[in-house]
């Protein structure tokens, strides 16, 4: 993803700046019916062959074709494809004349449609240090991350934390956050995590921190995975409530990645509405922070019209207005070609309700082997 918003309900101004100065990173995930690992599979990427991980079938999507001057690929709406400048491009929103990546370089979208027939779907997982971009017949295609160093974090402060992945599996979750927390390079996690002894002395060595922002032990992070569309704003109350009744601790921030992946309670048809989707959406997260009193943290992409754009603004949020309405504290992430390049990003205030602002913006790098946002520095 390469700008986009986050939105942070019931947290106060203090709260927010000091979180502010200490996180974050930018993933569409299938509703899958079944799943096979592999081994000794590869697939070819935009730099070199990729191992593929896992294979997983989808329930039946409508299939949309997209058509250049060489190639033709089927897929599903929200297939991802790239631009020149490696940006991420939904097949539903391409128009003929849009320009995207190809084996043969870059070539213009001469025909994309939707066939209004369905069929089940594959997707390939890959390896983690990839940079999760695959040629599919010919097209430069993704398969998707985000918001856990925000997770992070906010455990190594001491706070405990429930992450709601409505996109990547649970044991991928982990194994990035893993990464991040403990220090371990990502492409040698799998690895390193079957040396016990090694895991226990990293795992040791977070629990003796000190000198952290509140000078308390880490918290606890519970990661729960849901399908794309299906979890309700229900299903994230209950299981808050669940964790607290048996693990006998308070949460005190929620991650929900993200707010456009949700889905909405039975008997109720937003479908046309999205203004109405939106409300409910945001409306019923700021209900659960308000009930648990905890910071709870969602995001939204951006409008295509501004990506790769040099700014952000809380009207850049597509679909509904209500749910910048409902936040009390908003982000913007930003994210420019030449800052792409450079592993570089911007993070910048969008909205305090109890605060002034001045649109403040941090910069800070991202780290790929550890999957960290570093260096952040106050820009204005």
């Amino acid at each position: 993803m390469n700008s986009g918003i986050i939105g942070c309900i019931n947290i106060s101004e203090a709260e927010a700046t000091k979180v502010l100065k200490r996180i974050f990173e930018p993933e569409i995930d299938r509703k899958f019916i079944e799943t096979k690992t592999v081994s000794k599979w590869e697939v070819l990427s935009d730099k070199v062959f990729t191992d593929i991980e896992a294979i997983g079938k989808t329930i039946e999507y409508e299939i949309w074709k997209i058509k250049t001057e060489t190639h033709e690929l089927k897929c599903a709406d929200t297939h991802i494809v790239f631009d020149q400048y490696f940006n991420e491009m939904f097949v539903e929103d391409l128009v003929v004349g849009d320009k995207i990546m190809t084996n043969s370089g870059l070539e213009t979208v001469i025909d994309v449609y939707n066939t209004n027939k369905k069929e089940h779907m594959y997707d390939l997982q890959l390896s983690e240090g990839s940079d999760r971009r695959f040629y599919t017949n010919g097209i430069l295609s993704h398969n998707s991350m985000w918001m856990q160093n925000c997770c992070v974090n906010a455990a190594d402060m001491g706070f405990n934390c429930v992450y709601i992945s409505l996109e990547l599996g649970a044991q991928k979750c982990l194994k990035r956050m893993g990464s991040m927390r403990l220090k371990i390079d990502v492409d040698e996690y799998d690895q390193k995590a079957k040396d016990t002894i090694f895991m226990k002395n990293r795992i040791n060595s977070l629990r003796s921190m000190n000198g952290g922002m509140f000078d308390s032990k880490p918290g606890k992070i519970f990661v729960k995975k849901y399908s794309t569309s299906e979890c309700t704003v229900t299903d994230i109350d209950n299981y808050i409530f669940k964790i607290e009744q048996t693990k006998k601790l308070k949460i005190n921030y929620v991650f929900v990645d993200y707010l456009s992946l949700m889905g909405l309670e039975k008997g109720l048809d937003f479908a046309n509405m999205l203004f109405l989707k939106g409300k409910h959406f945001a409306e019923g997260l700021r209900y659960i922070a308000d009930k648990y009193n905890i910071a709870l943290f969602t995001g939204v992409q951006t409008d295509k019209a501004i990506w790769n754009a040099n700014d952000i603004n809380l009207q850049n949020i597509p679909e509904s207005k209500a749910i910048a309405e409902c936040c009390d504290v908003c982000f913007g992430i930003i994210r420019n070609p030449e800052m792409q390049k450079h592993n570089k990003y911007r993070l910048k205030i969008l909205k305090f309700r109890d605060g002034e602002h001045n649109n403040e913006e941090i910069k800070f790098d991202f780290n790929p082997k550890f999957l960290n946002m570093e260096n952040d520095e106050f820009i204005n």
